[in-house]
């Protein structure tokens, strides 16, 4: 089993919510990628061998591109699985990591509240104007109040992820095996 949100860093933040929240997350972003991947192949088998493309394959590429990164976007940033660039790594005193993690987690916990917000404010917008995409006219707002909401979670998880710095028991602190 994968560690995500609060089981992460062994049994003291053992919590049966975050490995709830971990499966559905995996399963959600899964799924929509398993369908991504059969709407492509309908799509590219149907344009290329019948001359007949799949009807509004790039709105739905699109919306499930959405669904995709915004549902792994929570336990990527818990797992500090990001893509980084260790260019300082090296030469940074091992004392001073806690601190640098610290600062990290909670500037992007500030990025991604803001993130929320703002994107929830377009999601009533788009909620109170109807808006739907252009050809198959899906609703906007459901899909935007999922993106500010795993914006959310995942500030929620940066600071939580600060405070596993603070206490010491962050993933790169010094005194954690790695």
């Amino acid at each position: 089993m994968t560690d995500g949100p609060l089981t992460a860093g062994g049994a003291e933040n053992d919590s049966r919510v975050g490995r709830w929240l971990t499966r559905l997350l995996e399963f959600l972003a899964a799924a929509t990628l398993f369908s991504l991947m059969a709407m492509t192949c309908i799509d590219v088998g149907g344009r290329y061998l019948f001359n007949a493309p799949l009807d509004g394959a790039t709105e739905l590429t699109r919306l499930m591109m959405a669904m995709v990164i915004f549902s792994v976007l929570p336990l990527v940033s818990w797992r500090e699985e990001h893509v980084t660039v260790d260019l300082i790594d090296l030469i940074f005193p091992r004392r001073l990591i806690n601190l640098r993690q610290i600062l990290i987690n909670l500037i992007g916990a500030v990025a991604l509240s803001v993130v929320a917000w703002r994107v929830w404010i377009l999601a009533a917008r788009a909620a109170e104007y109807g808006d739907f995409t252009e050809y198959l006219e899906i609703p906007l707002a459901p899909f935007s109040y999922f993106m500010s909401c795993m914006s959310a979670i995942t500030a929620v998880a940066l600071v939580l992820n600060a405070v596993r710095y603070i206490r010491g028991t962050g993933p790169m602190s010094p005194r954690t095996p790695r």
